[in-house]
């Protein structure tokens, strides 16, 4: 693989990219691993890792989930990342464009997923492993190929006196061979063999294999066939049946557990022990090389190893324990979702489904801990979630849907993901009747459809969500899908539509006593107004908006409101006093993090004053600083902003006729 690092001065105009392909548990991530980290010093911009679940209990990873991991890694800010593959997939090979940067992606599906979190650039190196041949790169994309095949005889023999120790492998050489050729030279089985031994000072290497084989015909009968299937089986059942009671039930009620990787609480959840002993346990497994240590008290456990756990419970356990254990650690995740939910949300509704407290109890002080918790928990999330819709589970599969919300936190990517909880969601809620449930994920989903910008879908769920809500009498529902049809038609910039909406909300909004709801209702009647150039009933609504935003306590919405005066007074042709509130707008949103979007839209609307006012020089510092920090978000009105400050720099924009 060495040679096909680049050298420090390539200016090939490829990327270098290798594919590590063979049977599961032959060593593929192992070897690609190590490798990285030997040459990472040849690529002193960095490496990116990504383990991409082609196989394995979670669905595969998909590449806008991973582009956007990688470019808030290189710097981007969250809210800066594009929400759609190709955009993500362009601002990633220009940020990557003259770096010289490894990108290791294990466990890859298919050549498609691949594809999009390749870079262009000469002097990267990407290294792809998977189960499967990925021809597609190779022929395509001119890919090189590695098939790692099981270990040669001297390979395997050096692995067993590295865990056994050389004088033990020594004394038994027969035993030794006959032990290989049993684990058929798959790495996986003969290192679990192997520590099991090390781990018996008295049990001796042809001990193990009169344990493995129960009989001469036996092995031979394995030796002839030689496959990995038979190697890992026979291995895994030997080593199994070594283990202790409670050790072994610990292991086989891991393939009951919905995902690959865990934390102590969870094992805890779905064994019925303590944290204590469940600690212990997984720790003991790790000895044994039957999990893996995957950070601080967190496991996972490679998929062969999971569908035989998964098989062992099937064979060992009783059906009615396997029902329980699996019930216990999907209602614990949903339950502790939905603290963490509520923490993250605080004064929002959450989904209206109840979910009994299964213990242990995690700890989550403050939103910043439940939001850490839920963003490392969401991959396992999703696959209970699926498996509580599958296993008709139907409460924890609401609450898992409903708290999936978190996720518009996050990059816009995961907006896919949100919308496939949700939908998982309202098919749980349709199966067991529930309304309230109902009404919830379909105003959630349309508005995640609406970030997305699929508009006609984004419809559809609030027209059904209203129509639930009248059927119910529930104001405060036909409140929020009202909202939600208002704002589609602003985005089709069917302003008068819209306003029809947003005026059958006011009522219901007042009616609520909520005073952030009535304003938000108050501003998007006034933005309307505006765009329908009736000034002065905008104004009016602003300063309805303005009054209401303060009472509620609302910093970043009193800030827009008083933006909201300024374009009404701005088009009353009154610029003074539309700069006045600009300049107050801009001055309160720069006391509020992560408002440079907010504060670039005010700039415009001040550079539009000063264009009617005949001062092109401050138009253009206007311009130039809301350039500034679009660009600084990845907002795509920096060029558009671009645009206009080189038309005010022509002077094709002097509004006012003079100077």
């Amino acid at each position: 693989m060495d040679t096909l690092l680049p050298a420090d001065d390539d200016t090939d105009s490829t990327t270098v990219i290798a594919t590590v392909d063979g049977a599961p548990g032959v060593g593929k991530t192992t070897l690609a691993v190590q490798w990285a980290h030997r040459v990472q010093h040849r690529f002193p911009d960095g490496t990116l890792f990504a383990n991409l679940r082609g196989y394995g209990p979670s669905a595969p990873l998909d590449p806008l989930v991973v582009l956007a991991g990688f470019l808030r890694v290189l710097g981007v800010a969250p809210d800066a990342i594009p929400g759609e593959l190709d955009a993500q997939s362009g601002m990633y090979r220009s940020l990557l464009a003259g770096r010289r940067v490894l990108i290791v992606l294990d466990n890859a599906a298919s050549p498609q997923q691949v594809r999009p979190l390749l870079p262009g650039s000469p002097g990267c190196l990407v290294l792809v492993t998977s189960r499967s041949s990925m021809s597609g790169l190779i022929i395509a994309e001119a890919a090189s190929q590695l098939t790692l095949d099981l270990f040669t005889p001297t390979d395997a023999q050096d692995l067993v006196r590295r865990i056994i120790g050389a004088p033990r492998a020594t004394a038994e050489p027969t035993a030794v061979s006959s032990l290989i050729a049993l684990c058929a030279r798959l790495p996986l089985a003969l290192r679990i063999a192997c520590t099991r031994i090390a781990a018996r000072r008295a049990l001796t290497v042809a001990d193990a294999v009169d344990d493995l084989t129960d009989g001469e015909d036996r092995l031979a009968e394995l030796s002839a066939r030689g496959d990995e299937h038979s190697a890992v089986d026979t291995v895994f059942d030997w080593s199994y049946s070594q283990l202790p009671r409670d050790l072994a039930r610990t292991f086989r009620l891991l393939g009951v557990h919905p995902g690959g990787e865990f934390g102590v609480p969870a094992i805890a959840a779905v064994t019925g022990m303590t944290q204590h002993l469940s600690y212990r346990h997984m720790e003991s497994l790790a000895d044994l090389h039957l999990v893996e240590p995957a950070g601080r008290r967190r496991y996972r456990v490679h998929d062969l190893l999971h569908a035989y756990a998964a098989h062992r419970a099937a064979t060992d356990e009783p059906e009615t324990a396997r029902v329980e254990a699996l019930t216990q650690v999907v209602t614990w995740y949903a339950h502790t979702a939905l603290v963490a939910d509520r923490l993250v949300f605080p004064g929002l509704p959450t989904v209206p489904v109840s979910v009994v407290a299964v213990p242990p109890a995690v700890e989550l002080a403050d939103r910043d801990q439940a939001l850490a918790w839920l963003n490392g928990e969401v991959t396992t999330m999703m696959t209970a979630l699926r498996t509580a819709v599958d296993h008709e589970l139907l409460g924890p599969a609401m609450a898992l849907a409903g708290t999936a919300r978190f996720l518009t936190l996050r990059e816009r990517s995961w907006l896919v993901t949100q919308e496939q909880a949700q939908s998982l969601g309202l098919r749980a809620a349709r199966a067991c009747g529930d309304v309230g449930v109902e009404s919830f994920l379909l105003a959630s989903q349309g508005d995640t459809l609406s970030r997305l910008g699929r508009l006609s879908e984004a419809e559809v769920a609030m027209s059904q969500e209203l129509a639930l809500a009248q059927r119910s009498g529930d104001g405060d529902r036909q409140r929020v899908a009202l909202l939600g049809l208002g704002y589609v038609r602003m985005q089709q910039a069917r302003w008068v539509d819209a306003r029809v909406y947003y005026r059958r909300a006011l009522p219901l909004a007042r009616h609520s006593g909520d005073a952030r709801s009535e304003a938000v209702v108050e501003c998007n009647l006034s933005r309307i107004a505006a765009n329908l150039g009736q000034f002065e009933v905008a104004l009016a609504h602003a300063t309805r908006e303005r009054v209401l935003r303060h009472t509620a306590g609302d910093q970043v919405g009193e800030a827009w409101a008083v933006h909201d005066e300024a374009v009404a007074w701005q088009g009353l042709g009154d610029h003074e006093r539309a700069l006045d509130l600009a300049a107050a707008a801009i001055a309160q949103y720069e006391a509020l993090t992560g408002t440079g979007r907010y504060r670039a839209l005010v700039l415009c609307t001040a550079a539009t004053s000063h264009e009617y006012q005949g001062r092109p020089t401050l138009a253009r510092e206007c311009l130039t600083r809301a350039r500034e920090l679009f660009t600084e978000v990845g907002d795509p009105r920096a060029e558009a902003v671009s645009r206009r400050l080189a038309a005010v720099g022509a002077g094709n924009t002097d509004l006012s006729g003079e100077g």
